[in-house]
């Protein structure tokens, strides 16, 4: 019987999140749903080239543009450490980055690393008044109900 209620925690938590999800600024759903999902594109790709990924989330979010996706991505990027050798790495170099440090992560490390990308992108994304707590909140609902479905 403990084991069930255990997973009702779950259940509560994900039913809390789906009605602070309700009462988002669009702007913040947009941003939560924008960096989760760019970063799920680029997790779930690792074979792809640099090009293809692009084309590929410029695809699923055409209101995301080359600029705005390539400060983001490199405010992840740095965030790892991954171009520590470059001064101003281009979009598809940090595209590359990125999927060469995801390649290299597996289970919750890979989940860790994924979801806190999300989170630093959605974070970007996000109008800058948005309390991080928002993101951080969020993120995981975000994912599980809306990216992954």
């Amino acid at each position: 019987m403990a084991f069930f209620d255990f997973l009702h925690i779950f259940t509560d938590l994900f039913n809390a999140a789906e009605k602070a999800w309700k009462k988002l600024e669009p702007t913040v759903q947009d941003a939560l749903l924008d960096g989760s999902g760019i970063i799920n594109v680029i997790s779930q790709n690792l074979e792809a080239t640099p090009d293809e990924l692009f084309e590929l989330i410029q695809k699923k979010f055409p209101n995301i543009s080359k600029q705005k996706l390539a400060e983001g991505l490199n405010k992840v990027s740095d965030g790892f450490k991954l171009s520590q050798d470059i001064e101003t790495p281009d979009l598809l170099t940090t595209v590359k980055n990125l999927q060469t440090y995801f390649s290299g992560l597996h289970g919750k490390f890979w989940e860790s690393a994924t979801s806190i990308a999300a989170q630093v992108l959605s974070t970007i994304f996000s109008p800058d008044d948005t309390p991080f707590g928002k993101i951080s909140t969020l993120i995981e609902f975000v994912y599980r109900k809306k990216i992954k479905k």
